[in-house]
């Protein structure tokens, strides 16, 4: 049984997986005690929580195989969807009228049969069975469908049966009704994991994927999401996980800058109940031990190999795997191979081996040309090449093309990778996280004449991220940028040997970009640009909104566009060797910032004035070698998170330097990791006088080279 304190601040809300009705319990051996009756009640309430595991899984892949049915057959497939969607929705209506612990079992059939008819038609969309052979696997389906139904309803006639003699016994055995042992499900419970919301406990079954000391950062794992088909949409994803959250079933490791989720991670408990109904569901096989990988019709493979593995491994049927994800345990990287082998991935959706031994070239050549369903792709980049005849990866290949259904690739970590236009093209990629240049074979595109790629990005691509691009003095992403109709958050860097020309580019992109943002809100813009001159910035001239903007690098003065910036909540100044005096008059304007970074080698000194910043709800300060600030009273009255990371800090709270004593809504304190015992004793010291006691922690300090990620 899941315990904890109730009323805690970090305690989990339990009241979703625990009964309200404590009423005693009496048997033929009389009263029993409170603790008794709470574990009897408890174990009853976690069996209806495997019950509803059972049915939100199996809603959901019924859901989706329904949804796929309707869009894929038609014309003369389209007798067989409407008779497999009304066998499906017979045989979870039939389920779902006895209901009972047992209710688990007869819905795993249901669950496969959903699963099949699912991966069957996105082979067919994507080419990968021909014809003939799609139109056998739905004849297949088709009588496997009726086959299901007809065995759940002799398995429930022969548990009906039985079940009332069992209800005999247990009435005479008890002495009362079996029906007041009954457990009522709680109303948040049933909200969570509704007809409607069945996405929200398979979100949450998804993070038994991760280690148990792994922190998952949200975006990703929102992309994982979708990829899987879990939820529709990201606006519903984002719900989903603001519903875990605020039941505290999710903690929040991290905030980002606008002080939402950045990292989360279960509780320990909960992390162990939800792998519980995830190993019993075969929701998710998370394994450390190689032998374990033998199991049927599994659907998400998460491998945490250790230093004792070794490359004798028998592989198992992994035709149905939609989620691949391993995490580097220290295994030697020749383990891998087996695993490596994309052929026995035949319906791949999400393939994460960010943590994994570095790839070849030859494995991304088999990615693309295996895994035809890949919806995301994470892997790291080196260029240390050590075998000749097997290189590692630096650039993607142009059979990238292939993968028409990838939404995300993210080579973060990476150095500098080479793609072609044939990455740009594809149909639904929406998120390109990494260091990219364009190939030189492809810089003939910008001879003057509309190329298709440039028809593609001006009229289909939905490339929504770039992060990012890099300016030298070859021609590419400079001149596309401008051209991406959905573009809305952008990262670049700008080399040592960026031609005067592609700046001017970048120049006129950042131009429109910036412009175009105000008819659609929430762009966001990074420039990193600390191996050039950032004089190219005070070309930009433009009457526009940005929701965040980030500059790293020298600056002669402040940017007369970012002063002028409309709607911008997010400000990062990085190593710009701006006087205190400067960027204060730059910022004047500035009137619904909310979060403002100022980072140099040596900070300050500065004074924060009760009039400045007065909307402002978080900053973040760093000195590389030293900080010199003063926070005067009454200044910054909406902060709710102060960063000061500076190892060198000597400024202490609560003297005429800084004082917080009257930030009434102060939350937490960030100092350097390396800060001065006694210093941050004193910062823990304020904290507990505090009304409201913020957290004291401490983070690690950014360098040049990560300051503007």
């Amino acid at each position: 049984m899941l315990a904890c304190t109730r009323g805690s601040k970090s305690s989990p809300d339990f009241s979703i997986l625990a009964p309200q009705s404590k009423s005693p319990i009496f048997g033929i051996a009389g009263y029993r005690s409170s603790d008794e009756i709470e574990m009897e009640i408890g174990v009853a309430a976690l069996g209806v929580l495997a019950t509803k595991v059972a049915s939100a899984v199996a809603s959901a892949a019924v859901n989706s195989a329904v949804s796929k049915l309707r869009r894929v057959l038609r014309g003369n497939h389209k007798n067989d969807a409407t008779f497999l969607i009304t066998e499906l929705r017979l045989i979870e209506h039939t389920i779902g009228k006895f209901g009972g612990p047992s209710q688990s079992v007869w819905l795993a059939p249901l669950r496969n049969l959903a699963y099949a008819i699912e991966d069957c038609l996105a082979c067919f969309e994507v080419k990968k069975t021909s014809p003939e052979e799609f139109a056998e696997e739905i004849a297949q389906l088709k009588v496997r469908s009726v086959e299901t139904g007809e065995q759940i309803l002799r398995h429930m006639s022969i548990h009906e049966r039985m079940g009332g003699l069992a209800v005999g016994f247990r009435e005479q055995d008890q002495g009362q009704p079996a029906a007041s042992l009954e457990v009522s499900v709680p109303q948040e419970l049933q909200e969570l994991l509704g007809a409607q919301s069945e996405g929200n406990l398979n979100c949450l079954l998804y993070f038994c994927m991760f280690p148990h000391d792994h922190h998952a950062s949200r975006n990703p794992l929102i992309r994982r999401w979708l990829a899987e088909g879990l939820v529709q949409g990201e606006g519903a994803a984002v719900q989903y996980l603001k519903t875990l959250i605020e039941a505290k079933i999710i903690n929040t490791v991290a905030k980002s800058n606008n002080g939402k989720i950045k990292r989360c991670q279960p509780p320990h408990d909960i992390l162990k109940s939800i792998c519980e109904q995830s190993s019993s569901e075969n929701f998710m096989l998370f394994c450390d031990d190689m032998a374990k990988l033998q199991v049927e019709c599994v659907r998400r493979l998460s491998l945490h190999p250790n230093e004792a593995a070794t490359g004798d491994l028998v592989m198992a049927d992994f035709s149905h795997l939609h989620t691949l994800a391993i995490f580097h345990g220290g295994a030697n990287p020749e383990f891998y191979e087996a695993i490596l082998n994309f052929a026995l991935y035949e319906v791949l959706r999400v393939l994460d081996l960010k943590e994994c031994a570095p790839l070849r070239q030859r494995h991304l050549s088999a990615i693309c040309n295996n895994l035809l369903l890949l919806k995301y792709l994470s892997f790291q980049f080196e260029r240390d090449n050590d075998r000749v005849n097997d290189p590692v990866v630096d650039r993607v290949p142009r059979d990238i093309s292939k993968l028409v259904w990838l939404e995300t690739l993210d080579v973060r970590g990476s150095e500098i990778v080479t793609v072609h236009k044939e990455l740009l093209m594809l149909p639904k990629l929406k998120h390109l996280l990494g260091k990219f240049q364009l190939s030189q074979k492809d810089r003939n595109l910008f001879g003057g004449m509309s190329t298709d790629l440039q028809k593609f990005l001006k009229q289909k691509s939905v490339l929504e991220r770039l992060s990012g691009f890099v300016t030298g003095n070859r021609l590419g992403f400079p001149q596309l940028m401008s051209l991406v109709r959905r573009l809305r958050k952008v990262k670049i860097w700008c080399e040592s040997d960026a031609s005067e020309a592609n700046l001017c580019d970048i120049s006129s992109a950042i131009t429109k970009f910036i412009r175009d943002g105000s008819q659609e809100q929430g762009r966001s813009l990074s420039i990193d640009f600390q191996e050039c001159s950032g004089q190219f910035l005070n070309t930009i001239q433009v009457d526009g909104s940005l929701a965040s903007l980030k500059l790293c690098g020298n600056l002669s003065k402040f940017p007369q566009f970012v002063a002028q910036l409309r709607g911008i909540e997010e400000l990062s100044l990085s190593f710009t060797a701006l006087s205190w005096s400067e960027t204060l008059t730059g910022l004047s304007n500035l009137s619904i910032l909310k979060y403002l970074k100022l980072a140099e080698d040596n900070l300050g000194p500065l004074v924060i004035e009760p009039q400045h910043f007065k909307r402002l709800e978080r900053i973040c300060l760093v000195g590389g070698e030293s900080l010199k600030i003063t926070i005067q009273a009454e200044a910054l009255p909406r902060i709710v998170s102060i960063h000061i990371i500076c190892k060198a800090l000597d400024i202490l709270p609560g003297t005429p330097g800084i004082e917080i004593a009257h930030i009434v809504g102060l939350e937490e304190v960030e100092l350097h990791p390396e800060v001065d015992q006694g210093i941050r004793k004193h910062w823990e010291a304020a904290a507990e006088a505090h009304p409201n006691e913020p957290r004291v922690f401490v983070v690690e300090i950014p360098t040049k080279s990560t300051a503007s990620l």
